[in-house]
């Protein structure tokens, strides 16, 4: 058996020094905060002066605003390319930050990274700089590539210095970077010109996972063992491997092929309606489900198989801890396992092709049929316990918070 990790490690020094400040989260959607931030949320709420959330407002909100003041931000991320929308969200999150002069910023997203750069390089504030992993534009080439370089050198520069005084002066200790995965550190010190400063750039792998999966109990399926249920949770992107996972469902008739994720999308990248309902007359065990919240605690089981064949950005994807925590078998691209994993706990596809797939999944099969897929699995939950809980995770995080305690 697993031991049970302390519910509580936060230590009561780092709760004290943040009992007089205000403290804002900001994003490009409030899902993020709802999903990713919760316990955090919940943690700040009980030991800061005053808990503030800025984003967009969605069904979410109203569960955050029972947790922090909500502040509705119009960072509309289906206008990412509009100058309007950006110059009036800037002015509004100005408005916002003036007016509650908070100590402690934490934004997330590319977008509002920017844009709370912007606006502290004026006001100094001490602010802490989340990356969700690069995206899309960390794959692209040509003059969108020039300008993601262009985006991330200006929210180092204006994050490292302040306009003080109609001076521009140094002042790196009032900001904070975090990266999910090591791969996002080199990449954005490359981009800005192989800068290094010490206690700037911080690893905090993802969110971590909730411990609703941590009390998940396994059901044991008396089925066939080659009829394995095949798992997708993400958005309906062809940069995050959806039109892989669809071909991988005509191999395999007999087993049920699951997509949870948004069916009507923002981005020229994702599946519209019609190309859906094509794939689902072609297709009959392709189940499109939609966003549900913790899909794979509905299949957690010996007969799933969870598929992330993403091309994209990465931060950390944590679905696919929440598998390993749930001792379901991942089938990952290389580009997921973000410099964090390894085949000691993944099936990883050699390549990003439909061959390199089958060839993994064949390999899960041996696994199950020889016995040895269990053990594969214990390793990979062993690896959340140890790392990649959502305590955890709110400590690391808690901690910088403290740090900025010297330098105000």
């Amino acid at each position: 058996m697993f031991k049970k990790k302390s519910k509580n490690n936060y230590p009561k020094e780092s709760i004290n020094k943040i009992k007089n400040k205000k403290i804002v989260l900001l994003s490009n959607t409030s899902r993020y905060i709802f999903q990713y931030r919760l316990l955090l949320l919940k943690k700040l709420k009980n030991s800061c002066k005053k808990l503030y959330v800025f984003a967009p407002f969605d069904k979410t909100s109203e569960i955050i605003k029972d947790i922090a003041e909500f502040k509705e931000w119009n960072l509309s991320p289906t206008k990412n390319y509009s100058l309007n929308n950006f110059f009036k969200s800037t002015i509004n999150l100005f408005i916002y930050i003036k007016k509650i002069n908070p100590e402690i910023v934490h934004s997330h997203t590319l977008k509002a990274n920017l844009l709370i750069s912007i606006i502290n390089f004026f006001f100094g504030i001490n602010t802490i700089i989340s990356f969700a992993g690069m995206g899309r534009l960390s794959n692209a080439k040509g003059i969108k590539k020039i300008l993601f370089r262009i985006i991330l050198r200006t929210i180092n520069f204006l994050s490292i210095y302040q306009f003080e005084n109609l001076f521009i002066k140094k002042n790196h200790r009032r900001v904070k970077f975090i990266f999910q995965n090591p791969l996002d550190i080199q990449f954005f010190i490359k981009s800005i010109g192989n800068l290094y400063i010490k206690d700037l750039f911080h690893l905090i792998p993802g969110s971590g996972v909730p411990e609703i999966y941590l009390k998940s109990i396994k059901k044991i399926s008396s089925e066939n063992d080659n009829n394995f249920d095949f798992i997708y949770c993400a958005r309906l992107e062809n940069s995050k491997g959806i039109k892989l996972f669809i071909n991988l469902s005509f191999y395999y008739p007999n087993s049920k092929f699951y997509i949870y994720g948004d069916l009507c999308g923002i981005s020229d990248d994702h599946l519209n309606i019609e190309e859906i309902e094509v794939f689902k007359r072609k297709n009959k065990n392709l189940l499109f489900m939609d966003y549900m919240k913790d899909p794979l605690l509905k299949h957690h089981n010996d007969r799933s198989i969870f598929v992330i064949p993403s091309n994209y950005g990465e931060g950390l994807p944590r679905a696919i801890l929440e598998a390993l925590s749930l001792e379901i078998p991942v089938l990952a691209s290389k580009k997921s396992c973000v410099g964090l994993f390894n085949k000691t706990h993944l099936f990883i596809a050699k390549d990003n092709n439909l061959n390199s797939y089958l060839e993994e999944i064949k390999k899960i099969f041996i696994y199950k049929k020889n016995k040895e897929l269990n053990n594969f699995l214990k390793l990979g939950k062993e690896l959340v316990l140890k790392e990649y809980t959502e305590t955890i995770i709110c400590a690391k995080t808690f901690k910088l918070y403290e740090k900025f305690e010297a330098h105000n």
